[in-house]
């Protein structure tokens, strides 16, 4: 799976559940915060929506994440 800001949060985490953990590292608690329509928006989209400080740094650790899983 290759992260890119088109990426939504909910195909990150269908097929990696437990990349929330990625997302709670840049302090977005995605069971809390996250509502079916955040799930279904682009990353770059939830940028401002999901006070993400630093996107790239996001897409890196989640593109690290999935990558170390395959």
């Amino acid at each position: 799976m290759l992260i890119t800001q088109d990426t939504t949060v909910k195909s990150i985490l269908d097929a990696h559940p437990d990349a929330v953990k990625v997302f709670e590292n840049h302090g977005v608690s995605v069971p809390t915060e996250c509502d079916e329509s955040i799930l279904d928006t682009e990353l770059a989209t939830c940028d401002s929506m999901c006070h993400i400080d630093d996107l790239d740094q996001l897409m890196r650790d989640l593109q690290a994440f999935v990558d170390s899983k395959s």
